[in-house]
Order: C-alpha cells, then sequence, then structure tokens
C-alpha cells in the first residue's frame, strides 16, 4: 500500500486505522450485507478489495509487533489474530444468516423454497394423522398447550406457576419478582443475543415479551390477571401459543438456540395442538360439539373450569365462549397466513435491512464519539 492507501480503505470500510481484527469483521459485514440489498457488483468488489487490504496491513502489523517483542511470527497459530479473507456472500445473504450452501438446504434460513413449501406439507401430514386412528397419540400435545397457556400467563404477571402433564397448573397468586425479573433478563439476553447477531426478529420478540410483561403485572387490576391466567388462558393458549410454535418456524433465532433442526419439532407440536383445538371449537360454534365445561380431573360436575369461570365470575354467556373463540381462532388463521406470506415471498428481508442500516448507522455514531 502507497502512504494513502490505507486511510482509504479505512475510510470505505468505516473503521480506524487501530482497529481490531474482530472490529474489521464486524465493519466489513455490515457494509457488505447493506450493498447485498441494494448495492452493485462494482461496489462490492471495491469493498472487498479494500477489506483485503486492511487485512493485509493488520497481519504485517501484528507480525512486526512480534518480531519486535523477539516471538516467532508464526504467531498465528498461538494468539495472535487469525488470518483473515473475505467471505464470498451471495447476494441473496440476508445480515447475520448462515449461508445456505454451508447447511443442509432444509435446515437453512430465508430458503424461500422451504418457506414456501415445507409449512403446508408439514400441516397437511399433521392433518391426515389427526384423522388416522394414530391421533390417540397426539392428544397430549393439546394438553401440554392448555397447561402452558396457564403458566405463561401467570409468568407474564408475575406470578409462579408450575404446569404439569397430566392437566393442572397451580399458581400462586402472590407476586413474585423472581418470576419477573427472571423472564426479563431472559428477554435481555435474548435481545443482546439477536443484536450482537444482527438479527432483527428475535430483538422484536424480546422487545415485545417485555412490553407484554411489563403491562400484564402493572397495568392489569388483580381481577384482570386472574381472569388472564385462571380462565382465559387454559384454552386461549391452546390457540396462540401453537400458531406462535408454527410461526417460529420462520423466525432465524440466536445461533445457540440450534433452532434449524428444532423448528421443524416445534412446528409438528403447534400445527397437532392448532388444528386439533380450532376444529373442535369451530365444531363448538356451530352447534356440533358442546362446551366443554368442568375439569379434566373432576369432570363436568366440577364448577371450578374454565368455561364455569368464565360464567360464573366474569359474566360471559355460552354465546360469548363460543364466538370469542372462534373469533381468536380466525385470527390466528390470519396470523399465520401473514407470516407465510412475508416469509415465504421474503417480504421480511424489508426487515433485515431496516435492522442492518440502523445497526451501521448505530456503529458510525459511536465511532465518532470514541474518536
Amino acid at each position: 500500500m502507497n502512504e494513502s492507501e490505507p486511510a482509504r480503505c479505512h475510510e470505505l470500510l468505516g473503521v480506524s486505522l487501530g482497529c481490531s481484527p474482530e472490529d474489521l469483521e464486524r465493519a466489513f459485514g455490515l457494509k457488505n450485507a447493506a450493498l447485498n440489498q441494494g448495492g452493485d457488483a462494482g461496489e462490492r468488489e471495491r469493498l472487498r478489495l479494500a477489506y483485503n487490504a486492511v487485512a493485509a496491513h493488520l497481519r504485517a502489523r501484528f507480525h512486526r509487533q512480534r518480531m519486535v517483542e523477539g516471538k516467532p511470527t508464526q504467531g498465528m497459530m498461538s494468539g495472535g489474530p487469525t488470518p483473515i479473507s473475505a467471505p464470498a456472500s451471495p447476494p441473496d445473504l440476508a445480515p447475520g444468516r448462515v449461508r445456505n450452501d454451508e447447511v443442509l438446504p432444509l435446515f437453512a434460513f430465508d430458503n424461500w423454497r422451504v418457506n414456501l413449501t415445507v409449512p403446508p406439507l408439514l400441516l397437511g401430514l399433521v392433518w391426515l394423522v389427526n384423522q388416522s386412528p394414530f391421533s390417540f397419540f397426539l392428544r397430549g400435545f393439546q394438553v401440554w398447550m392448555h397447561e402452558f397457556g396457564h403458566a405463561t400467563a401467570a409468568w407474564l404477571c408475575g406470578r409462579r406457576a408450575l404446569p404439569l402433564p397430566f392437566g393442572w397448573t397451580p399458581v400462586e397468586p402472590e407476586f413474585s419478582p423472581f418470576v419477573y425479573f427472571g423472564l426479563l433478563l431472559l428477554f435481555g439476553i435474548l435481545f443482546v443475543a439477536g443484536w450482537k447477531e444482527r438479527k432483527i426478529w428475535p430483538m422484536l420478540a424480546a422487545l415485545g415479551l417485555a412490553l407484554l410483561q411489563f403491562f400484564m403485572t402493572w397495568r392489569l387490576t388483580e381481577l384482570r390477571q386472574e381472569f388472564w391466567w385462571s380462565a382465559f388462558g387454559g384454552v386461549g393458549g391452546e390457540f396462540y401459543l401453537s400458531a406462535l410454535f408454527m410461526a417460529f418456524f420462520f423466525v432465524e433465532l440466536p445461533e445457540k438456540f440450534r433452532w434449524g433442526m428444532c423448528r421443524y419439532v416445534f412446528f409438528l407440536i403447534g400445527a397437532t395442538a392448532f388444528l386439533n383445538i380450532t376444529g373442535f371449537w369451530n365444531q363448538v360454534y356451530h352447534g356440533l360439539e358442546q362446551i366443554p365445561f368442568g375439569t379434566m380431573i373432576n369432570g363436568e360436575d366440577d364448577e371450578g373450569g374454565d368455561m364455569n369461570k368464565l360464567m360464573d365470575i366474569y359474566g360471559w354467556t355460552q354465546k360469548d365462549i363460543r364466538q370469542n373463540y372462534q373469533f381468536l381462532g380466525r385470527w390466528c388463521w390470519i396470523f399465520l397466513g401473514l407470516m407465510y406470506a412475508g416469509f415465504a415471498f421474503r417480504l421480511n428481508r424489508i426487515a433485515d435491512k431496516i435492522a442492518v442500516q440502523f445497526a451501521e448507522k448505530f456503529r458510525t455514531d459511536q465511532d465518532t464519539i470514541s474518536s
């Protein structure tokens, strides 16, 4: 490099002259992802050449430092920075994503063929199994969703709850700081992991859950809180939790979650429960099935069932119960349809592009402040 070349390359990449290899990698990833969204091949090539030039400059500086210290220049393998090479990121690679050619196609995210074809095929497979004699073995998933519906509503209200697989969820009515701040910490970890990997959807999920937790804990009265975790959340959870299990098939979580394979398991569990609950309440709405009064443990004569509480404590009528759960089921289908359309036709890349631009602006502002 001539004397002006290092400064020009550093400026193009948006890094300082004394940057570390990690800073260089991060800056190149942001710039390259932004160009993939709207740059031309010439700009990407200039960025790649600048990257290689700065990387060579860093390696030379490292070798000189090792020689001054009297240490072997082969120190690349003993504590020095690893050699840097510019990754050939294809134009359709979204920011923060693993390259599709590095993983099995079915485990790759942002693959429009997988997002377009796999969810309908899995949903059809679950529907066929539910029509077969083997459907009996899948009923347990619906019970799990029901109890986790009670438990998640209680946790978001800051209450201790333990969902048990045989159809009962004990909830402590007193507020628990451990539950509230423990959940808030988990949401924070999810947000930070998404931020580090430049994945917008985990960040949005963490923010949404934190806001929902704040609202349910500090803005709802105790009576309304008990309505959610005691009466409505059980059957309601069968709807919205199973729909979320299916919707998160499209969302790339941070690498530690190993979500590429796990999302298939969660989708199958969610689809099994969702088809059962929507089918059952559609029949209830049309008068082909009766409203399930009572509890699973003590039967229909138990007045402590969810439907009994809705009528006896909160003043719902049987018509209200039928209409509200049918309404919830329809909106869950709409939500799933929007998620499917957004990811199958790659509309989610708009959010990815915004995330890249925001992260790059934040990075530039931080460099300006530090300099």
